[in-house]
C-alpha cells in the first residue's frame, strides 16, 4: 500500500492521510461536545498519547480558535495568540496589527492589551498547548482571558497535578473539567503498529518481531510507535532486510527524553 511520505512527529504537525483516526473516535466526539458547551477545561495525558493531535483533528481547524502551540510563559502565549488573530484577521486587532511583522514590533505589554480587548470583543477558544508547570505570571493572564473576556480556555498538559499545571491548577477544581487521553491497551496498540507500517509501507524480515517489540516498549504511546516505525525506514537501522531494534531503540530514547523533557 503505497501512501505519500508521512509526517510521524512528536509534536503539532499530523501524520498520514488528513481523514486517519485510530481508536479515538469517542475522544473526538467527547472534545466536540465540550467545544459546544463552551466550558474551560484540561486535557491530559502522557507524552506522545495524542493530545496534540486531536486537538489539531478537532479543534485548531475552527477559525474560531486561537491556538498557542508552546505555552510556556506569558511571552509566548501572548505573541502566539496576536499572530493567530492577525492570521483571522480579527476586526479589532487589524488597525494595530496589520500582518506578522507588526507584532514582532510591538512590546508584550501592548500586545497583551490588544489581544484581550479582541478576546473580550470576540467569541474564541484559546487552547494552550504543552503547558509547562506555568507561574502565577500566566496564570494571571490565563484568568483574564476566562473571566475579562469569558473565554473558553482548552488547558494541554501531561498530568492535571500541580507539576504540569502549575498555578493553573485552582482555575480547574472539578473532575468534569478535566478530560484524560491515555495510551492504547495491548491490543490497540498492536493493531495501531500493523495498520501504521502497512500505511508506510515498511517491510523487514522481522517485522513481526518487531512490531512486538514496539508495542512493549511503548507502554501503548502512539507518539512512541509512530516515531519508531518511521525510524525503522532510516537505513542505518537496516541489514540484509532486518530491522536493528536495538540500536533504534536507544536513539529513540535519547531523542524522545529531548523531545519530551518539558
Amino acid at each position: 500500500m503505497s501512501v505519500r511520505e508521512p509526517y510521524l512527529p512528536i509534536g503539532p504537525r499530523t501524520l498520514l492521510d488528513d481523514d486517519f483516526v485510530f481508536g479515538r473516535r469517542e475522544e473526538m466526539a467527547e472534545l466536540r461536545q465540550r467545544l459546544s458547551a463552551r466550558k474551560s477545561f484540561v486535557l491530559h495525558g502522557p507524552s506522545g498519547s495524542g493530545k496534540t493531535f486531536l486537538l489539531h483533528r478537532v479543534v485548531c481547524k475552527l477559525p474560531e480558535v486561537l491556538y498557542c502551540p508552546q505555552a510556556a510563559s506569558p511571552q509566548l502565549v501572548v505573541h502566539s495568540l496576536a499572530l493567530r488573530l492577525v492570521e483571522l484577521r480579527d476586526r479589532y486587532t487589524k488597525s494595530s496589527l496589520r500582518n506578522a511583522q507588526a507584532v514582532k514590533l510591538k512590546s508584550t505589554i501592548s500586545l497583551r492589551g490588544i489581544v484581550l480587548e479582541a478576546v473580550r470583543r470576540g467569541r474564541y477558544f484559546v487552547v494552550l498547548d504543552h503547558l509547562q508547570g506555568p507561574a502565577a505570571a500566566l496564570s494571571a493572564d490565563t484568568r483574564d482571558l476566562m473571566f475579562y473576556g469569558e473565554t473558553p480556555i482548552i488547558a494541554v498538559a501531561r498530568s492535571a497535578h500541580m507539576e504540569d499545571l502549575g498555578f493553573l491548577t485552582p482555575m480547574f477544581p472539578m473532575r468534569a473539567e478535566r478530560m484524560r487521553l491515555s495510551n492504547f491497551g495491548h491490543p490497540e496498540a498492536t493493531q495501531f503498529a500493523e495498520e501504521i507500517a502497512c500505511r508506510i509501507d515498511l517491510w523487514a524480515t522481522n517485522l513481526p518481531e518487531f512490531l512486538e517489540r514496539v508495542v512493549d516498549l511503548s507502554h501503548g504511546s502512539p507518539g512512541a510507535i509512530l516515531q519508531m516505525l518511521r525510524m525503522a525506514r532510516i537505513p542505518r537501522y537496516r541489514l540484509n532486510g532486518y530491522i536493528k531494534s536495538s540500536p533504534l531503540y536507544i536513539d529513540f530514547r535519547l531523542g524522545w527524553h529531548a523531545v519530551n523533557a518539558w
